[in-house]
C-alpha cells in the first residue's frame, strides 16, 4: 500500500472515531408536547438520540428511571443561578440535583444571570458549583446566553480562567453566537476555546445580521435555515472535539416526533457528508 493511501485511511479512521464518540443529545425543550417521561424516553430511543439535556425542575425520580430503562444518557443539566447568589452553600434544590447526578458523567451546564455582578461574586458562585459537582464526579461548562453575565463564549472563557477549577470548561451555543456575532468568526471562536470545550449546542438557523434576537429564525430543526451548520461539524472535526452535541429546540412549534425525526435525519446526513475526504 502506498504511504499516501495509508495516511488517508488512517486520517479517515481517526475522523470516524472522533465522530463516533461525539454523542448527539436533545435539550428537553424539544419535548414539551410530551408530558410523560416514559413517552419521552421511548421516542428518543426510537429516533436514535443518545442523550438528553435536562433541568433541575424536570429531573424527577420518574424521569431518571425512564431514561435509564431506555438507555438515554443524562448528557447535561441546565442550571441557572444569580451571579450574586448569597446562599452558602448553594440553594438546596441545586445541591440536591447535583448529588442525584452522581455517577452519570453528566455536564453541569451553568449560566449566570445579573450581568452587572462583579467578577468576585460570579467567581464565588462558579467555584461553589464546581466544587459540589466535583464531589459527584461531574464537569461544569459555562453557557453563553444572550442577556446574562455569561453572555458570550469569550465571556465564559474569561470567567473560566478566573475561576480556575480543573472540572470547569465552556460551551458553544450556535443560536446565541449568531445572535451576537458576525458568522464569519465561528471557526475562530471554536478554535479559541478548543482545549476547554465541553459541550456544543446546534440547531438549524438563518444567517441574519447580529443584534436583536429572532429565535424563530435562529432556532429551527436541524437541516433547515440558510446558515451552513456543517461549518460547526467540520470545525469540531478539525479541533478533535469528542464531547456531546446538544440539539436546541426552543419554541419550535412542530410536534416533537416530527421535528426531532427531521433533526436526526439531518444530523446523519451532515456527518455522512463530512466523512468524505
Amino acid at each position: 500500500m502506498k504511504p499516501l493511501t495509508s495516511a488517508i485511511i488512517a486520517l479517515l479512521a481517526l475522523t470516524g472515531t472522533l465522530r463516533a464518540e461525539r454523542e448527539f443529545c436533545v435539550f428537553d425543550n424539544g419535548l414539551t408536547d410530551i408530558k410523560s417521561a416514559e413517552e419521552q424516553a421511548t421516542l428518543l430511543e426510537k429516533l436514535g438520540y443518545e442523550g438528553i439535556c435536562t433541568r433541575p425542575a424536570h429531573a424527577t425520580e420518574d424521569f431518571f428511571a425512564a431514561m435509564d430503562r431506555h438507555g438515554i444518557k443524562i448528557s447535561a443539566s441546565y442550571v441557572v443561578l444569580p451571579a450574586k447568589c448569597s446562599e452558602s452553600p448553594l440553594p438546596p434544590e441545586i445541591a440536591g440535583h447535583l448529588r442525584k447526578l452522581k455517577g452519570r458523567k453528566s455536564i453541569v451546564w451553568l449560566a449566570l444571570t445579573q450581568p452587572d455582578a462583579s467578577d468576585e461574586a460570579a467567581i464565588s458562585v462558579i467555584r461553589k458549583v464546581c466544587d459540589l459537582a466535583a464531589d459527584s464526579g461531574l464537569e461544569v461548562a459555562l453557557y453563553p446566553h444572550v442577556g446574562m453575565l455569561t453572555s458570550t463564549t469569550a465571556a465564559c472563557e474569561r470567567l473560566r480562567k478566573l475561576a480556575d477549577r480543573p472540572n470547569l470548561g465552556v460551551s458553544f451555543n450556535l443560536c446565541h453566537f449568531l445572535c451576537q456575532n458576525d458568522p464569519a468568526g465561528l471557526e475562530a471562536t471554536l478554535k479559541s476555546v478548543a482545549p476547554h470545550l465541553k459541550l456544543v449546542q446546534i440547531s438549524g438557523a438563518d444567517e441574519i445580521p447580529p443584534g436583536k434576537p429572532d429565535w424563530q429564525r435562529l432556532i429551527q430543526p436541524l437541516g433547515q435555515g440558510t446558515f451552513d451548520t456543517g461549518r460547526v461539524i467540520r470545525t469540531l472535526d478539525e479541533i478533535g472535539y469528542k464531547g456531546p452535541v446538544n440539539l436546541q429546540c426552543y419554541q419550535i412549534k412542530l410536534p416533537a416526533n416530527r421535528h426531532l425525526a427531521a433533526s436526526m435525519k439531518a444530523w446523519k446526513t451532515l456527518n455522512k457528508e463530512h466523512e468524505r475526504p
